[in-house]
């Protein structure tokens, strides 16, 4: 993302905990750890409407090219349909189920049970590595959060939401919210290093003003939009060749906010 930034931005911005910002130099590219970055995420996430924050080249290459070959060759992608039982959560169903009901919410390829596999064998070793590395960076410690925190100005809840998706054609997530308790932003990595521009699989994001705006998954780009009550996204249909669109999709919440934690492989 570009913009313009301002001297007062740049003094409110928030610094990383050395810790954490020396393991983010092993996964982030070093352009987006520093102050004009963070400054940028505080002006988005202040700004009303809201809109996504997008980052391209997010990764470094070599793990952006890793975590590509881990989940292209991941041997537990299994298909997830899902309808919706209410204005937030949702049920799964049988596939073929899907296409005809009024309430289908989303569907595309999860990795399930991914804990399973990578504890098992089932995962070859290489990939195993890079998945749980790459897990560790974004979930299992605090090196993302505290990276966006540093940016948005307030600390976020170490229990989290994850999903490793992948869609083929016809495969998409229906307009929703995500309004579940703490929960303040959803974030996505791209990572589908064959994504042709114009295959579908954009996200969408209506804001409180009623204007849409669409972001392509541009393979290694980073995406983050506000989970507030006036404002909605989907994911529009995925109309590539064969099964693609690798995402990891992680829901952020509020620190000291109750919230449900949903591991959505679960589902």
């Amino acid at each position: 993302m570009t913009a313009m930034q301002t001297g007062a931005a740049r003094a409110t911005v928030t610094e990383m905990p050395e810790a954490s910002l020396a393991r983010a130099r092993r996964f982030v590219d070093e352009r987006h750890l520093t102050p004009d970055t963070w400054a940028a995420m505080r002006e988005w996430y202040a700004a009303e409407p809201g809109r996504p924050f997008v980052v391209r080249g997010f990764l470094r290459p070599e793990w952006a090219q890793a975590m590509h070959s881990a989940m292209r060759d991941l041997p537990v992608w299994s298909r997830c349909a899902t309808v919706y039982t209410n204005a937030r959560d949702s049920a799964e169903i049988q596939e073929e189920e899907w296409e005809g009901n009024p309430n289908r919410a989303a569907r595309h390829f999860v990795a399930r049970p991914l804990g399973e596999a990578l504890q098992n064998g089932t995962v070859p070793d290489a990939h195993r590595r890079t998945l749980e590395q790459f897990l560790a960076f974004c979930v299992l410690t605090d090196t993302l959060r505290d990276w966006i925190s540093a940016g948005v100005g307030f600390p976020l809840e170490p229990r989290t939401s994850v999903e490793l998706a992948a869609y083929r054609a016809g495969d998409r997530i229906r307009r929703h919210q995500d309004l579940f308790p703490g929960r303040v932003m959803a974030v996505n990595f791209y990572l589908d290093a064959d994504h042709e521009p114009g295959t579908g699989g954009r996200l969408g994001f209506r804001n409180e003003a009623g204007h849409d705006e669409l972001v392509e998954p541009y393979f290694n780009t980073l995406s983050m939009i506000p989970v507030r009550e006036e404002c909605w996204h989907w994911v529009e249909p995925y109309a590539g060749t064969g099964t693609g669109r690798y995402t990891v999709s992680i829901g952020q919440h509020l620190l000291g906010r109750p919230h449900q934690v949903r591991w959505e492989e679960t589902q």
